[in-house]
């Protein structure tokens, strides 16, 4: 009977690729989600609050909602078809590194435009330039994003770039996640919200352009592909181990999101405290999750993405139900003890959920060579995209139903309970993706069998 393939071949737990690079890699992430960020924190307040106006509010919640949601629709749509584009290109810097040089600095000029509407009051225009704006908006954000997360699966030979890149990633992610959470409000308290979006937005494009100075063409050896859109996205979708991994970490997203979604309600309705506990417990989650980076990734490297990617979703599984104690928390423990305490348990598995979906993704677009024949990172990207983006919308349905029909303080404990299900169906899913099967197919494609 034939031995089982090696979890991880020679030189796949060895990191390739220079140190400077994958700093610069993440150097991207940061940007993009400070303005993604800031951008989802102000621009409602900006626009259905008289904030530092005196004429008003430029806008009604459910009109700013309604054109928010139409965004978002251009955004999902926007994936595959950017990501086509991406792979199929053919250009002297390479198939990704053209799009961020080309979408950087337009995005963060549309970010600012936004907090400028032509009109100091309530007006069809607002509305107009509004819907517009976030049609662009989520343009250039997909046309950066979507090359920047396929350029890590190009620029990574081995598993273990794959593993420093993710990580490289995440963490930019907390920074930048950390910065449109903290700083942007110091800076609107001391100069505006407009100010500090033109402050930050300065910041946001040199970080943008740094993973441009990355020489794709030299650590990259993939073609442009030819494939069309639709026959791309059909064939992505037959990628059995890429539906396997999509799932998965679909049904992560899910469970998280309405977590996320709730935690300034956990700590007023829930907690009975104050709105600045919220920072409070995100620096709990955050706090906890960026100390755990150092060990996931070398944990990975040794046991492989599958078993850490499971172990994720068991810990958020294990920890989530204990949002339903949170009105009375157990052992008589101060209520923001306790929920710094679960939060922190939450930053454990989150750390595991920011670097390992990503370097699947990566990991099983590499099967696609031996598929078709094309190198095809990108619209792996994009049909994941396209699905958290739906995934995330319908999270939300779920969470604002259960607040409305379970009511309060009932519906917002059941978020926990639900939130870990959906999770705990995931982790089940996972243990049928196939990590011997993929690695032994990449076998060929590694550094050491291509030189």
């Amino acid at each position: 009977m034939p031995s089982e393939p090696a979890l991880l071949g020679p030189g796949e737990n060895r990191s390739l690729l220079p140190r400077w690079v994958v700093a610069a890699y993440g150097a991207g992430a940061t940007g993009w989600v400070l303005v993604d960020r800031v951008l989802l924190t102000w621009l409602y307040f900006f626009y259905i609050t008289t904030h530092d106006t005196t004429s008003g509010a430029l806008m009604l919640p459910l009109v700013f909602s309604a054109i928010m949601l139409g965004g978002r629709v251009v955004d999902a749509i926007a994936d595959p078809v950017i990501a086509r584009f991406s792979d199929n290109h053919r250009g002297k810097r390479g198939r990704r590194l053209p799009f961020l040089l080309v979408s950087a600095v337009p995005y963060v000029v549309v970010f600012v435009a936004l907090f400028h509407p032509p009109v100091a009051d309530r007006s069809p225009l607002n509305a107009i330039y509004l819907g517009v704006g976030l049609a662009l908006y989520f343009t250039l954000f997909t046309a950066y994003v979507g090359p920047y997360l396929a350029l890590l699966a190009d620029l990574s030979g081995t598993t273990a770039d794959r593993v420093d890149l993710s990580t490289s990633k995440a963490v930019a992610t907390l920074v930048g996640a950390a910065v449109a959470l903290i700083v942007s409000g110091l800076l609107v308290e001391a100069f505006g919200i407009q100010a500090m979006v033109w402050i930050l937005g300065a910041v946001a494009v040199v970080l943008l352009l740094v993973p441009t100075r990355i020489p794709e063409r030299r650590f990259a050896r993939a073609e442009p592909a030819t494939m069309p859109l639709i026959q791309a996205v059909r064939t992505t979708l037959g990628n059995r181990p890429f539906v396997i991994a999509l799932l998965g970490a679909n049904a992560l997203w899910f469970g998280f999101n309405i977590v996320s979604l709730n935690v300034p309600l956990y700590a007023t309705s829930l907690l009975g405290l104050s709105e600045g506990a919220v920072a409070v417990l995100m620096g709990a989650l955050f706090g906890v999750c960026l100390v755990t980076f150092p060990f996931v990734n070398r944990l990975t490297k040794r046991v492989g993405l599958k078993a850490v990617m499971i172990a994720s979703l068991m810990g958020f599984t294990v920890v989530f139900p204990l949002i339903a104690l949170f009105p009375t928390p157990p052992f008589g423990l101060p209520h923001l003890t306790y929920g710094i305490i679960v939060m922190g348990l939450a930053g454990i598995p989150l750390a595991g959920f920011f670097i390992v979906p990503d370097a699947i993704v990566a990991a099983v677009a590499d099967l696609e060579l031996q598929r078709s024949g094309q190198r095809r990172e990108g619209m792996y990207f994009g049909v994941n995209g396209l699905t958290l983006k739906i995934n995330l919308g319908i999270s939300t349905v779920v969470s604002g139903a259960l607040l409305q029909f379970a009511g309060d303080p009932l519906g917002l404990q059941l978020t926990g309970p639900v939130a870990a299900v959906a999770v705990g169906l995931g982790a089940l899913v996972f243990l049928r993706y196939p990590e011997r099967d993929v690695e032994a197919a990449r076998s060929d494609l590694r550094p050491e069998a291509t030189t």
